[in-house]
């Protein structure tokens, strides 16, 4: 079974779309034989300017964070590194999770 725990998930977008947008992610990992450097998934941020989902992923190394854009329109996928603006984010939720006394995490 896939594993589409995420730290971040924009509201704005529908659980089924993100969870489509993770399965199409996933197999684009696959494709490209990422998926043996595959390490976690991060969050799933929206763009309405670009009509864009934006995926964040760890890798297995030490390396920075990856990013896998899906554009909704056309489908088109595109590799890149994710903008401050998601990690930040991602590292406030992150946070906010930490200092969840155990057992509300």
């Amino acid at each position: 079974m896939k594993d589409f725990t995420l730290v971040y998930w924009d509201r704005r977008l529908a659980e089924e779309e993100v969870i489509a947008c993770l399965e199409q992610a996933w197999n684009e990992l696959y494709d490209m034989e990422y998926d043996g450097a595959f390490g976690a998934w991060r969050g799933v941020h929206f763009d309405p300017e670009a009509d864009a989902v934006h995926i964040t992923w760890d890798t297995m190394y030490s390396g920075p964070p990856l990013m896998i854009s899906i554009f909704r329109a056309s489908g088109t996928i595109k590799m890149d590194f994710p903008r401050d603006e998601f990690l930040l984010l991602e590292e406030e939720e992150m946070e906010r999770l930490r200092s969840l006394p155990p057992g509300q995490r």
